[in-house]
């Protein structure tokens, strides 16, 4: 199994989500109602860094943030 890993510091990266009510931040943009925000954490408590992956409106309604994904290079 691949573990994604920080861009800054290797350590791994976790999964978490919560509501923001940021829906403007998504590529369905502001008042779309994806207010919950998905992102991947750094466990690395030094780092700590957050990386958005995108919002969801339900469990099956997602939609990509609109900035660079660091993660994923």
């Amino acid at each position: 199994m691949n573990i994604l890993k920080c861009p800054e510091c290797n350590s791994k990266l976790k999964i978490q989500y919560g509501y923001t009510g940021c829906d403007w931040l998504c590529e369905e943009g502001e008042g779309s109602g994806f207010g919950y925000e998905v992102s991947l954490d750094c466990t690395n408590d030094s780092c700590a860094r957050i990386f958005t992956i995108g919002h969801l409106k339900s469990y099956g309604d997602f939609s990509e943030v609109k900035e660079h994904k660091p993660y994923l290079t």
